[in-house]
């Protein structure tokens, strides 16, 4: 199954950095970004100029072709100055979550060794810490007050301007790295992803032609996150105006929509949800939002028939991606009436997409309605994992990523996501596929989520409820045998959480209640999220050979 070409893409504009050089000298006055955190409201010339000062000041510091630089911040607008200086230079970018635990972030910092740290003030003292640790001497920038052992970033500018300054040209913009962006890690610890110019830019333009023109847009997600490193460059390309707030509170989001007359917000299901279930939807003239894009997450059927009659004039528009593939299906506005009749689907594959559904045992192409694994092939795949050789091998098997996601499509090629393959189970030789069982589980009144797992042995529903729930295991198990009635007779156990461990997306990590609950003697404890994920990691770190240079 393949999207249709797209005839005379350009490919010989230089990369991202030229390219944004020429853009950002286009209706210079048009305003860019508008930082609500720092009071910040910059047009297209104050960001080109900020950008060129900076990476004028960073490549006499030694910042060149290749460098890797670390963004460990909040989106802000200073931000966007070191994103757009970095490709400047022909560097490359690479965004962590600010919220990423010391583990974590110092075996990301210990694969990438960057030349140069962004951060705010509170990860200013744990990327120092981390370099302390591994024996780097890269400089850590600090966008707020000054640190101690840290340069403040607002003297990194040069009161002089280079009228002859150009960015680097790259040749080749299929073929060499832009960003580097981590995986979420949800079944395993993050990979680092690279992609490419022409990646994110192809990408830039999937995400605009979701949209009628859009011409304001919000976004809660933080850098890390490859929709949010598309987002920020597809406005770097189009001008089209982010607006960039602090931590997402629900009355908070609808007043930003309503004050600064936003038409696109970009939610994720999770986000979505809470909004159309906030009493402040009513508060505030929300007319002018047209859009909300959801995924990040499964989102149900039922959920999605929640939010359309909770803001029946905003189209909610699906999308799947992954870091390894960018957008790779969606519900474009032009088909809003057709996703209409079809809630569970994610979309249609967009330009430049390849996929095919593999039969997971036999590995042969599934029909019409079947479930397989899902492969990509397209101008979204990545260059490959930063210094993992081993992993990107594993990756990819006859030019196409494994996504890993169970996947089934219509006769219209409407594809819908049926869970993960590292989820599926056996049990008396029948294969379970959790996601239908937790659907219907979570489409309860009074539960809020629903995780199955289990082994030969075990069948085991996990439930977080909603609040104010005095739902009991006898109200479920009543609820199942009507619901799935042969299904329940083979149930063990029936566990309320009080809330799921999750990753920052949103997603449940399944592998971690696995090890919890199968693998190990059950403990009883009202909520697994108390329990310290350390203690299910990996101890034996082991040094992974650079097997891919850079």
């Amino acid at each position: 199954m393949s999207s249709n070409k797209f005839v005379g893409q350009m490919s010989n504009y230089g990369g991202l950095g030229n390219r944004f050089f020429e853009q950002l000298s286009t209706e210079s006055d048009k305003v860019l970004q508008v930082d609500t955190i720092n009071n910040i409201t910059e047009t297209k010339k104050a960001v080109k100029m900020r950008s060129t000062r900076l990476a004028i000041e960073m490549r006499a510091r030694g910042v060149g072709r290749n460098d890797i630089i670390l963004i460990l911040s909040k989106t802000h607008a200073h931000q966007t100055i070191v994103l757009v200086a970095t490709l400047f230079l022909g560097a490359i970018v690479c965004p962590i979550s600010p919220d990423s635990p010391f583990k974590e972030c110092l075996e990301l910092v210990k694969k990438l060794k960057p030349k140069m740290c962004f951060c705010d003030s509170r990860t200013a003292s744990q990327v120092d810490r981390i370099l302390l640790n591994l024996n780097l001497t890269s400089e850590i920038v600090n966008f707020g007050d000054q640190v101690s052992g840290t340069t403040q970033f607002c003297k990194l500018f040069p009161f002089k301007e280079d009228q002859h300054f150009k960015p680097y040209y790259i040749e080749h913009p299929q073929k060499e790295v832009a960003f580097i962006i981590p995986t979420q890690g949800t079944c395993n610890d993050p990979k680092l992803v690279c992609l490419s110019h022409h990646n994110i830019y192809l990408q830039s333009l999937n995400y605009i032609q979701l949209f009628d023109k859009p011409s304001k847009v919000i976004s809660f997600f933080p850098l890390s996150w490859m929709i949010q490193a598309v987002i920020t460059c597809a406005s770097l390309e189009y001008g089209v105006t982010i607006i960039m707030a602090p931590t997402f509170n629900e009355r908070l989001a609808c007043k930003m929509i309503h004050d600064f007359v936003i038409d696109v917000a970009v939610l994720g299901t999770e986000l979505a949800m809470r909004i159309t279930g906030n009493v402040a939807i009513k508060d505030f003239n929300l007319t002018c939002l047209k859009f909300v894009l959801l995924g990040v997450v499964n989102t149900s059927k039922e959920v999605i028939a929640y939010m359309r009659q909770a803001l029946p004039n905003v189209k909610f528009l699906q999308i799947y991606s992954l870091t390894e593939t960018g957008l790779v299906a969606a519900v474009p506005y032009s088909d809003y009436s057709a996703a209409i009749e079809k809630p569970s689907s994610v979309g249609k594959l967009l330009r430049n997409c390849k996929i095919k559904i593999l039969d997971m045992d036999t590995k042969q192409p599934v029909t019409t309605g079947e479930v397989g694994e899902l492969y990509y092939y397209g101008d979204g795949l990545m260059l490959g994992y930063f210094k993992d050789n081993a992993a990107t091998i594993a990756a990819i098997e006859k030019g196409y990523f494994k996504t890993g996601d169970l996947a089934k499509y219509d006769d219209d090629a409407w594809i819908y996501l049926e869970g993960r393959i590292e989820d599926v189970f056996y049990q008396n030789g029948h294969r379970v596929i959790p996601k239908p069982v937790e659907e219907c589980i979570a489409s309860h009144p009074q539960i809020y989520d629903a995780c199955l797992i289990g082994n030969q042995s075990e069948l085991i529903i996990c439930i977080q409820k909603k609040l104010d729930s005095r739902l009991t295991i006898d109200n479920v198990m009543m609820f199942l045998s009507k619901q799935l009635p042969e299904f329940a007779t083979r149930i063990t156990q029936i566990i309320f959480l009080d809330e799921f461990p999750r990753t920052s997306a949103g997603n449940i990590k399944k592998q971690l209640l696995r090890e919890q609950i199968l693998k190990v003697k059950i403990e009883y404890t009202n909520s697994l999220a108390s329990i310290n994920p350390s203690t299910f990691e990996d101890v034996h770190n082991k040094d992974i050979k650079d097997l891919n240079k850079m």
